[in-house]
């Protein structure tokens, strides 16, 4: 008796492949009994020579069977173009062990126990059917089909399948150790494409990467490669995954040795979206080369994509932490310690070298008042207003922190006492040029500076800050806005 389908449901044609005829039947029986029709193999090969005439929704298969058995199948399967997104499905009598590494590693898309998950082996065939991203087009052969089916043409097929594993695995695993090896966003980049290149090149490829400190987009190309190719790459790779991103790319030629020193005959231009799951989309990979070796690279290029969203995910994520670990989280300035750590390495560098340091200290006149006639919302916005401005009005060179409430610490390199004065003195004016939002236009945020510079091998950044404490304090017992030291 046949069990009607639920109305949101669809009937499917399933490939059972099981070489034990009372499993086969079993199978048949279960399958049939709700509304599915069934397509039936003894083997992996029986099952390859039904797919060159079928097109199945779902592959229900045994792992031990002889001749081919379910994880030889199943791996001949996902490397081939026309059977790559067929969802196979595994049966096992062994729950554990190498069992199930092996269900992994060929790449099935669900495994279940014999006996244990049976029950539940239309289920999940349904499941991965309505999971599956194959794509609705028309039946195409595998290639094995295509081929003669006897043991040669099977073994050879097996071999190259595992090759391609291997292929994968030292791909993963060398694109994995740029992380370990590199902690710099463009190194990073530029090691994932020198792994990468040999496979497209004499075309072009590139990657861009949105991050926390702007956009990188770096490339590179064969002499195939032409201008408007690259800038349709470019184009390309904004358009599908990286629309707000305007930064220049930045191209690089390599060398192609002589026998690919060619045009490229049948190009075909591809972008992949490199995303981790859980992770905003940050990078892209695209490429242009010739249209075959994009089909026969395919399933690499897609573990690269793969690899390259993990990459610079965890690179996005360490850098967030970093940031957060050295930033002021209300202003974006350097907090104490990082400014501090700073500042020693400096202090350092003028023992070594001999080379001009000076600092300032820098106070905001009558902050607590803001906070107690506008309430701390207002102060907030004062203190982030006024460390722009104050960024905005030093050198490249200068480094600022926040090192207290309202507390800020600027030194400047290779600048001695009367360079820092001129400094202090233009930034003190500028600051309070314009009103702050959200306070009466004639409330004016003033700064009070106190200077010190190094003086010698013998000085310290203890005595340097404490110096310019002193002087800090005695500016603000002249009246505030002013500068001393």
């Amino acid at each position: 008796m046949t069990t009607a389908l639920p109305k949101d449901s669809k009937a499917l044609q399933v490939l059972l492949v099981d070489d034990n005829p009372i499993q086969l039947s079993l199978l048949r029986h279960l399958f049939q009994r709700h509304g599915h029709t069934t397509l039936e193999a003894k083997n992996g090969a029986e099952a390859l020579i039904i797919l060159a005439t079928e097109s199945p929704d779902v592959v229900v298969s045994d792992c031990v069977m002889p001749l081919l058995d379910g994880y030889q199948l199943c791996r001949l399967l996902k490397d081939d173009r026309a059977t790559r997104h067929l969802p196979v499905l595994l049966l096992t009598a062994q729950g554990a062990g190498l069992a199930r590494f092996w269900a992994k590693t060929c790449g099935a898309d669900r495994f279940l126990v014999k006996g244990r998950d049976l029950d539940h082996v239309v289920e999940a065939a349904a499941a991965l059917v309505e999971q599956s991203e194959r794509p609705r087009a028309a039946h195409t052969v595998p290639r094995l089909a295509q081929e003669n089916f006897g043991v040669d043409a099977i073994q050879r097929r097996l071999a190259q399948a595992l090759e391609q594993r291997l292929v994968e695995t030292a791909l993963r695993d060398s694109i994995a150790r740029l992380y370990t090896a590199e902690h710099d966003t463009l190194r990073l980049i530029r090691g994932f494409i020198e792994i990468l290149q040999e496979l497209v090149l004499p075309g072009a490829l590139l990657v861009a990467y949105l991050g926390e400190d702007g956009t990188w987009c770096y490339g590179v190309h064969g002499s195939s490669a032409s201008e408007e190719d690259r800038r349709d790459l470019e184009k390309a790779i904004r358009q599908h995954t990286l629309a707000d991103t305007n930064g220049e790319c930045h191209w690089h030629p390599v060398a192609d040795d002589e026998e690919r020193r060619r045009s490229l005959r049948d190009p075909v231009l591809r972008v992949l979206p490199a995303v981790t799951p859980g992770h905003p989309a940050v990078s892209a990979l695209g490429f242009l080369t010739e249209r075959r070796a994009a089909e026969d690279y395919e399933r690499l290029f897609e573990i690269a994509a793969e690899e390259l969203g993990r990459l610079l995910s965890l690179e996005d994520s360490r850098l967030r932490l970093y940031h957060q670990a050295i930033r002021d989280p209300l202003t974006g300035l350097y907090n104490r310690r990082h400014i501090l750590d700073m500042l020693d390495m400096e202090v350092d560098q003028c023992g070594r070298f001999g080379q001009n340091l000076a600092l300032m200290l820098i106070d905001l006149d009558h902050f607590k008042s803001v906070n107690d006639r506008f309430g701390h919302a207002a102060g907030d916005q004062v203190l982030s207003v006024m460390a722009q401005r104050m960024s905005f009005g030093l050198r490249k060179v200068d480094q600022l922190g926040r090192i207290g409430g309202e507390e800020f610490l600027a030194y400047g390199p290779q600048t001695d006492l009367d360079g820092v004065r001129a400094l202090a003195n233009r930034l003190r004016e500028q600051v309070a040029l314009e009103p702050i939002p959200g306070l009466p236009a004639s409330d004016r945020v003033t700064l009070s500076i106190g200077l010190t510079s190094w003086e010698g091998p013998e000085d310290t950044v203890e005595r340097m800050l404490s110096r310019a404490d002193k002087n800090l304090y005695q500016a603000k017992a002249e009246g505030r806005n002013r500068v001393v030291g």
